[in-house]
């Protein structure tokens, strides 16, 4: 993966006399868009509002706040990394592992061990103290001793999301109505958090899925965002300072705030703010007229005011609502160009969700639209079972969901057998490493007299041509569930033929780098699969335009002219 920094500036000495002049690269033009290679998971701004942190799969951009323009690109060995900045422009990132780098470097270090599960997603509570928390439980790393200050192992749901409070401690979600607070100095017990209006029985709507804190002379207020839409915000000091429930329910997916608006970010290119407070002079002129009114007639009329002729402020509204014009799927609030002026940098995917993109957008520059409030409707707990005897458990179900496969290797599978069109599928196993899964061809099933089965997991023949023009053969990961399944089906996935090491590889970003190659050169794909078999059970749906076997051919018969692919 090519790395991207800063252009250096020039110190050139000259023949005559020795002058000694400095040539500085050129000043890029503040720009509205930024091209990334994959669909940012975050954003969020440096301590002085200069840089941005955008996090991408296995890599971390960091770019100039002001003009969108890349200083320079960190990989890392994390599919999903959470960052956050310590002291001096130190960089804690977190994911499988916990790593240190600098906003200055292009490299990062490991730090501790045996961190797997308690640092999937990271923040910084002081300057010497970091939490990490993940589907193994949560701790607390001590940055200068480099070592844990305390540690919990959980089997419990996996966290979500984590923030700092701004009295010193930690917020995590779980994925539940309850939030859970860390606090340092009693780490023997965790304190629970969740909105004025939860249900006492769990409900599923009710989930706190997002977590932010705002910023700002009056920041530290922790954000709440649950799946109904709910949206609350704390004080200082950890106490909910007041809610929010828009009429119409709507999945949020990322929060950001200052210490006037929270802004959420919604599905289908909407994003939301809610008011925190009215500005201070809408308070005071709130506050006179509430004087006016407690006044009695006995009292003596007040001295005049000069400033009290001019017109009363109009107050701002409680919720607001906008449509982007492109969808987004994370957001950052950052200074404007002007004084006083705020931006929101939204990110979201393209080509597919196989590139990505950054955009900036005045707040003001969008049409806001009044909001409309509603309340969230309470589950009644249940009444007490009349019968003590407990209930009889769910018999379990012998019925068979999955084939298991045991031919080659999905690292054994011939070429040829995808250029000529000789198979039409293949299943494969669920687990385990991806090239080293057994599979069997649509053939053998038939000889063994066996059929597809709703949760197996099918490999399909395709040819791909990457961006830069080269026709490849490939394979499409495509898993299934059972229709009772909870939660949605696992994604498709690419395998192609790579060059060096030539055999079949994830079409992933560290294997990208591994063939030298660039995501930019890769994506976006040019896809033909020959047929589409009639698979059961839940699946991702296959974009039909994908299916076209005379495609299909003509990208195998160029395939086979080509040097440059060898088998």
């Amino acid at each position: 993966m090519t790395r991207r920094t800063k252009p250096r500036r020039r110190v050139v000495v000259g023949s005559g006399g020795g002058t000694r002049r400095t040539i500085k690269a050129p000043s890029a033009a503040a720009a509205d868009a930024l091209a990334l290679d994959d669909r940012p998971l975050s954003i969020q701004a440096s301590a002085d509002g200069r840089l941005l942190l955008v996090s991408l799969p296995w890599e971390l951009w960091i770019v100039d706040a002001r003009t969108l323009a890349v200083q320079r690109s960190v990989p890392l060995s994390a599919a999903a990394p959470s960052v956050v900045e310590g002291w001096e422009g130190a960089l804690w990132i977190g994911g499988q592992h916990l790593y240190r780098g600098n906003l200055q470097a292009t490299s990062v270090t490991k730090v501790g061990s045996k961190l797997g599960g308690l640092v999937d997603h990271v923040c910084l509570i002081r300057d010497d103290l970091l939490c990490g928390v993940g589907s193994g439980g949560e701790v607390l790393w001590d940055i200068d001793r480099l070592a844990p200050a305390h540690r919990r192992k959980s089997t419990g749901p996996a966290a979500r999301a984590v923030v700092a409070s701004a009295d010193g401690r930690a917020v995590f979600s779980d994925g539940s109505a309850t939030c859970w607070v860390i606090d340092p100095a009693h780490t023997a017990g965790y304190a629970q958090l969740q909105l004025a209006a939860t249900s006492p029985t769990p409900v599923a709507g009710e989930a706190i899925v997002c977590l932010g804190r705002s910023e700002g002379e009056r920041g530290g207020r922790v954000i709440l965002a649950a799946r109904d839409g709910a949206v609350a915000w704390t004080s200082t000091d950890l106490r909910l300072a007041g809610e929010r429930v828009p009429a119409r329910a709507s999945e949020p997916l990322a929060v950001s705030a200052d210490e006037r608006w929270i802004y959420v970010l919604r599905g289908r290119g909407v994003v939301q703010r809610f008011l925190i407070s009215q500005p201070p002079e809408v308070q005071r002129a709130q506050r006179d007229q509430g004087k006016k009114k407690r006044r009695g007639k006995g009292m003596s009329a007040p001295a005049p005011n000069p400033s009290a002729s001019e017109a009363a402020p109009e107050p701002l509204p409680e919720a607001q609502e906008a449509r982007l014009d492109k969808l987004a799927e994370c957001l950052c609030l950052a200074p404007g160009q002007g004084e006083g002026e705020r931006r929101l940098i939204f990110g979201g995917p393209k080509a597919d969700g196989q590139l990505g993109r950054l955009w900036a957008v005045d707040v003001e520059s969008l049409d806001w639209q009044p909001l409309a409030l509603g309340e969230r409707t309470l589950a009644e707990a249940p009444a007490p079972a009349e019968d003590s005897a407990p209930a009889a458990p769910e018999r379990p179900s012998f019925v068979a969901t999955r084939n298991k496969p045991a031919g080659s290797k999905i690292a054994e599978l011939s070429v040829d057998d995808i250029v000529g069109a000789r198979v039409a599928h293949w299943i494969t196993q669920t687990s385990g490493s991806l090239l080293e899964r057994a599979t069997e061809s649509a053939a053998e099933l038939r000889a063994a007299d066996k059929a597809l089965l709703p949760a197996d997991a099918l490999l399909l023949p395709a040819m791909v041509r990457f961006c830069e023009g080269t026709a490849r053969p490939a394979l499409l990961l495509w898993p299934g569930v059972v229709e009772d399944h909870d939660g949605p089906p696992p994604p498709p996935q690419w395998l192609v033929w790579g060059d060096e090491p030539r055999g079949w590889m994830a079409l992933e970003t560290p294997q990208i780098r591994a063939q030298k190659w660039s995501r930019t050169d890769v994506f976006p794909l040019q896809v033909a699969i020959a047929a589409l078999p009639e698979a059961p059970g839940r699946r991702v749906k296959i974009d039909p335009r994908w299916v076209d076997r005379a495609h299909f051919e003509a990208l195998a018969k160029e395939c086979k002219k080509l040097l440059k692919v060898l088998w």
